[in-house]
């Protein structure tokens, strides 16, 4: 039979005023595997008081072991750049981003702060986070803000249930019901137009039609090298992302390196780059100020703002339409989608996580026609230039 987590007894003491002796009651704490953790003198005049006090420290987490931390101290230990998580997810090929581990301190701290202060982890429930769930509601948070602090609380919570073979307390903690805005895409006549910008930025326009006709990340746009462009094949390999300095290079999102088809505007646009690009820089959109670096992404959201303006698309219209850089994801898909490619081609060349039907063809790269997937492009585009 396990040991109960205390036991209370009394102590012969001294009263410290009159020095008479007293009976003092006191509780002592044990771990998981009986073994002392805490002594302590207790209020209560009576066995039964006393053991109700003691009950109430060991809910407090008062009589806990080192092995139910307090949650902020857990949270602010897990969510480091060389926490074992961390670690244990580089070695499973999927590395924490500088940028994530960061947001999900500055979460913690934002959001859990005061609503769990002096909480030990074994006290966590799903009653108690749905009653902090429905104070942030009620003081205005979001929808997208409450699951983002749900998740950087949960993953720590699963983690560390999982390590010591026991229940997740949060498992059943439900995520809200989130109604984000649909992103804006670009019609092909406004690609054509964009195609047809031959006097704006290099930079610009080639930023833009590599997010809209190759279907680039912002941080791939960024990230992409000489190196990775084979114009003989006409083919773009995507394998670098640049999020920020400190970080550098690193290999696309979610894992998803892959060869995207070079449509012939993309191609014209990139030896326009070509002949303009310093000689010292390995990227394709290079950095003015420094030839170890690419274009900022701050400058190449810029520009994509820029190019919006040229072909007719103010500031108004824009926000309307909730048009972002990484909408240009969406163009591509819709395009790619309309020229009759099959989904799972088009998952493919867009570096989506796979779902079921991709999954039947786990060696799609042998199965893209990517000379035809290119020439399908090239004629939507070249059919909506010449009719605007």
């Amino acid at each position: 039979m396990a040991r109960p987590p205390f036991s209370v007894f009394k102590r012969p003491s001294k009263d410290r005023t009159t020095g008479k002796p007293v009976v003092r009651y006191v509780a002592r704490f044990f771990d998981e595997d009986g073994i002392i953790v805490r002594t302590k003198t207790l209020e209560a005049t009576s066995q039964t008081k006393a053991a109700l006090e003691a009950k109430a420290l060991l809910d407090k987490g008062e009589g806990r072991s080192s092995a139910d931390p307090l949650v902020l101290d857990f949270l602010k230990e897990f969510w480091k750049v060389d926490s074992d998580y961390a670690k244990m997810k580089a070695l499973r090929g999927s590395p924490l981003s500088l940028n994530y581990v960061e947001i999900n301190q500055m979460i913690v701290g934002k959001h859990w702060g005061a609503a769990l202060k002096g909480v030990r982890l074994h006290s966590l429930n799903v009653s108690r986070m749905e009653r902090i769930v429905l104070d942030m509601s009620a003081k205005g948070a979001s929808p997208r803000t409450i699951n983002a602090a749900l998740s950087a609380l949960r993953i720590p919570v699963s983690d560390y249930a999982r390590k010591h073979r026991m229940p997740d307390p949060l498992q059943y903690l439900a995520k809200m019901a989130e109604k984000p805005r649909e992103r804006g895409t670009l019609s092909l006549d406004e690609v054509a137009k964009i195609v047809a910008l031959t006097d704006e930025s290099p930079r610009n326009r080639l930023a833009v039609l590599l997010g809209a006709l190759c279907g680039l990340r912002l941080g791939e746009v960024a990230g992409l090298q000489w190196g990775d462009v084979d114009e003989a094949a006409g083919m773009l390999h995507i394998v670098h992302n640049f999020v920020n300095a400190r970080e550098g290079l690193k290999g696309p999102k979610c894992g998803s390196k892959r060869d995207v088809p070079l449509p012939l505007a993309v191609l014209e646009a990139i030896e326009v780059c070509r002949n303009a690009t310093p000689s010292a820089s390995p990227f394709v959109l290079w950095n003015d100020r420094a030839n170890n670096r690419p274009a900022d992404k701050v400058a190449i959201e810029r520009g994509f703002l820029k190019i919006l303006e040229r072909i007719g698309i103010d500031d108004g219209k824009r926000k309307a339409r909730n048009l972002v850089f990484h909408g240009l994801r969406h163009t591509y898909v819709s395009i790619t989608r309309a020229t009759g490619l099959p989904d799972f081609a088009v998952m493919r060349l867009a570096g989506h996580r796979s779902l079921a039907m991709t999954e039947r063809y786990s060696h799609s790269e042998n199965v893209v026609d990517f000379a035809a997937a290119r020439l399908a492009i090239n004629g939507a585009v070249q059919k909506a230039g010449g009719a605007s």
